[in-house]
């Protein structure tokens, strides 16, 4: 028998079974949660939706054995990341080369995951829509628009994973409906980009029109949200009008505005307006934050908490530097493992006064626990840039801490953002571009670097390239950077140009389709070209 891996055909992911239409050979436990036993009200629906959120949020999941491929995969390996002390599964889209190939676990990890959302959000969405949902309105409006703000989500999320997968692995299989016994599949063809782009165009529409303006809710997302991916999208398309066009509804949203004054639990503490937004406590507008379109939750000692991988990905080993247990206290790093650092390229990108490169936003030293002697970071030349560095400095936005005798611990649970207002100006500056507006592209992107204490910039200073830097300046570790430099064809010269250890050729453009998903498919599955 084959090795049927693809979890979009075997498993529906969420407390689910497969179905028949046969009433004698129908289950009906009531003790156990199953579809037909949980889906039959809103709030058992509201379960499921929660499930789905909980699926998309492990892309900054302590997961053993994909925490880092996740939150990584699509950021080191480019012009502005690489593996400080690779983690075995990301070596592949770290280095590329040999360590790439179409049986990596971390490719049929990162595939299997996005089909479980994407299995998930269609189910949620069938079921809505199925007229057997007790929605539990006072009347019939009541229930359509309960119906419709969870097809919503699910709609947004289902586009978010075929986000991921178009841009990792170009065609992919697209399906829109829940399994169930009456349609239940082996074989799956590859559709076309173009194709499964139109598809998320329809989703994000949905969800712009039945989502709320605002995220005053956090279990529920803005449709701020669904115009920023929409207007990345229409980017990606080529159709440079409507991207700028959904950015500006973003950006002219009153619910949403850049941080530019210091706010929120450590306001009165030394630090600067861009790295408030970072800080534990301050990720969600009842705390402030106006910038953050979407947030991570989480919470420690609640039940459905996961921890996240950004502080141990991205904070150095400091600790490797002395002989004092110095990963004890958030002052002196906390338990970093740093497995993913910034190029060298990223370290001369900043004036000395931009504060998304100052003291509060990456770490120039740390002090010893007892002597409270000085320990710097430092940068080598590139000739002696080398891999397994403890005192290579790191972005300090994943620094936060929920309490002390958390840092010590290998897990995070602080909420953190997802998804800024300040990227979706930077989409709005390059759509600009891209239509001759360099005026208006650089009143964007001044909006950044002035709330940061950059130099203004004119138009005459906005190319390409410029816009590639003054993403990276902003959206280090926060963007998924394979993507963008797809999207203006620049992956494989950037990334050999500002990355010394990677082997990056235009086969790894695109990621190979995973040996498990073409051995389990019948039929003929045609690789990614290279592999």
């Amino acid at each position: 028998m084959k090795n049927i891996k693809l979890k979009m055909i075997l498993s529906l992911c969420i407390l689910t079974i497969i179905g028949c239409d046969d009433d004698f050979l129908e289950e009906k436990p009531q003790d156990t949660l199953f579809a037909n036993t949980l889906f039959v009200n809103r709030d058992g629906l509201q379960q499921g939706l929660n499930a789905l959120y909980s699926l998309v949020r492990e892309e900054r999941s302590e997961l053993a054995g994909v925490s880092f491929e996740r939150s990584t995969a699509w950021k080191a390996g480019t012009d502005v990341a690489w593996g400080n002390y690779t983690f075995s599964s990301l070596r592949a889209v770290d280095l590329y080369g040999t360590n790439l190939n179409s049986a990596t676990s971390t490719i049929d990890g990162l595939f299997n995951w996005l089909y479980e959302v994407v299995v998930a959000a269609n189910q949620i969405i069938a079921r809505a829509e199925s007229g057997t949902i007790d929605f539990q309105g006072a009347n019939d409006v009541e229930n359509l628009a309960t119906q419709n703000l969870m097809v919503a989500q699910a709609r947004l999320l289902r586009a978010w994973a075929y986000r991921h997968l178009t841009n990792s692995w170009g065609d992919v299989p697209l399906n829109i409906q829940e399994i169930d016994g009456n349609n239940f599949r082996t074989f799956w063809e590859r559709s076309e980009v173009s194709i499964i782009q139109g598809q998320m165009i329809e989703d994000l529409t949905f969800a712009e029109q039945f989502l709320p303006d605002s995220y005053d809710d956090p279990l529920v997302l803005s449709n701020a949200v669904a115009k920023h991916y929409l207007s990345e999208l229409y980017l990606l398309r080529g159709e440079n009008s409507l991207a700028e066009q959904k950015a500006e509804e973003v950006i002219s949203n009153p619910n949403f505005a850049l941080i530019t004054e210091r706010f929120g639990v450590n306001m009165n503490e030394p630090g600067v307006p861009f790295m408030d937004q970072f800080d534990e406590g301050n990720s969600l507008p009842s705390g402030g934050n106006t910038e953050t379109l979407w947030t991570f939750l989480n919470a420690p000692d609640v039940p459905g908490t996961a921890s996240t991988a950004m502080r141990r990905t991205w904070v150095n080993r400091y600790f490797n530097l002395t002989d004092d247990d110095i990963w004890a206290f958030s002052e002196y790093g906390g338990r970093g493992i740093g497995r993913t650092a910034h190029t060298r390229y990223v370290e001369g990108l900043y004036e000395e006064q931009d504060d998304r490169f100052g003291r509060f936003a990456f770490s120039r030293f740390y002090l010893t626990e007892e002597a409270g002697d000085t320990i710097f970071t430092r940068v080598p030349s590139f000739d002696d840039w080398k891999t397994s560095d403890p005192a290579w400095p790191g972005t300090k936005k994943w620094d936060g801490f929920p309490d002390l005798p958390r840092v010590n611990a290998a897990e995070q649970t602080n909420s953190m953002p997802y998804l800024r207002l300040a990227e979706t100006y930077l989409i709005a500056a390059e759509a600009e571009f891209n239509q001759g507006k360099n005026g208006e592209a650089a009143a964007h992107i001044n909006a950044l670097r002035v709330r940061s204490n950059a130099t203004p910039i004119t138009a005459g200073d906005i190319t390409q390239d410029y816009i590639l830097d003054e993403r990276a300046r902003e959206l280090f570790s926060e963007e998924h950077r394979r993507y963008t430099l797809n999207r203006m064809g620049r992956l494989v010269e950037r990334t050999l140009q500002h990355n010394k250890f990677s082997q990056i050729t235009e086969r790894d453009i695109l990621f190979p389709i995973p040996q498990n998903f073409i051995d389990s498919n019948d039929g003929v599955t045609e690789q990614n070209p290279g592999y």
